[in-house]
């Protein structure tokens, strides 16, 4: 009995190991942005072959490059994260696990991801080193400045798709700034959402993420610039076909997932409630890869 007792103690410190893990990288996160590089990969690869063992390596390699950024970020935040309820659980905030360890963590998940995006070529590790870094050591710091934090926040969570393109066609070629471009307007509704939601959060911490009048939120100027960045989605679309990409009907239904997008945008920019951000918040998850998947998928009806 003491023996079995002894192995469920354990079984709980290791899950509970393992989720102090998940949620310093921001699992979920890091999952989302090494989807979309792998996505962009395959719409860039020439023709329909696909060698998952680069797959692999590029999923790895993103991953752990992803990782290091995001636990950099909650190193340098762990005493705002305190203040926020939904961070003030976070192993670093909480106390779980030292700041020494982390960065450790990060050094070597910085080391390993670049190491292996460099496989592909020099272009994959350059972009993947500056996402990391700009995200880290730019973006973080900004989000106490203003909302400019926001646009800027925007270039690293791009760049994951022009990494992907680089690696499938070893250079920055035109589809890789479309790509990097659609997924940089795509970010800015979809945090303008986040951000509505959770101004009170943010304000507590004392981050300047939205646009502020009288100290309220500025919804009005919020809903605005989320109908412009999804409105710019909807030319963006066709680009790929213009390039010989993907298929008309491909690049039809990105066109009509941007309308879809820039409707939730107008709504909110006409009803600025909880309700009409959760709806654009929502769709701005599936957006991505739906977006991705289509261009890849309209290789093969070419």
């Amino acid at each position: 009995m003491k023996a079995s007792s002894t192995s469920r103690v354990e079984v709980a410190e290791q899950t509970s190991r393992l989720a102090d893990l998940a949620a310093l990288v921001k699992f979920r996160l890091s999952i989302t942005v090494v989807l979309s590089s792998v996505l962009a990969y395959l719409v860039a690869l020439s023709g329909t072959g696909v060698s998952w063992w680069a797959v692999a390596v590029l999923t790895a390699g993103g991953f752990l490059t992803t990782a290091a950024a995001n636990i950099l970020n909650e190193i340098l935040e762990k005493d705002y994260d305190r203040q926020m309820e939904r961070t003030r659980r976070r192993p670093l905030a909480e106390g779980r696990m030292s700041t020494s360890e982390a960065l450790l963590l990060a050094g070597f998940s910085s080391l390993g991801g670049i190491a292996l995006l460099a496989l592909f070529n020099p272009w994959t590790a350059v972009l993947g080193m500056v996402s990391l870094m700009s995200y880290a050591f730019v973006y973080t710091p900004l989000k106490r400045v203003g909302p400019v934090a926001v646009a800027v926040g925007a270039v690293p969570g791009a760049l994951p798709a022009l990494i992907g393109c680089a690696a499938a066609e070893g250079s920055i070629t035109t589809l890789g700034i479309t790509l990097f471009t659609l997924q940089f307007f795509w970010q800015l509704p979809h945090f303008y959402a986040i951000g509505f939601l959770g101004a009170r959060d943010y304000r507590k911490a004392g981050f300047r993420l939205v646009p502020e009048r009288d100290g309220e939120v500025d919804a009005r100027q919020l809903g605005r610039d989320a109908v412009l960045a999804a409105a710019a989605l909807i030319p963006l679309g066709v680009i790929p076909y213009l390039l010989g990409i993907t298929s008309a009907g491909a690049a039809g239904f990105v066109v009509v997932c941007g309308a879809a997008f820039c409707y939730y945008a107008v709504q909110f920019y006409r009803r600025p409630e909880r309700s009409t951000a959760l709806r654009m918040m929502f769709f701005s998850f599936a957006y991505l890869p739906l977006v991705f998947t289509a261009y890849w998928a309209g290789k093969f009806f070419m």
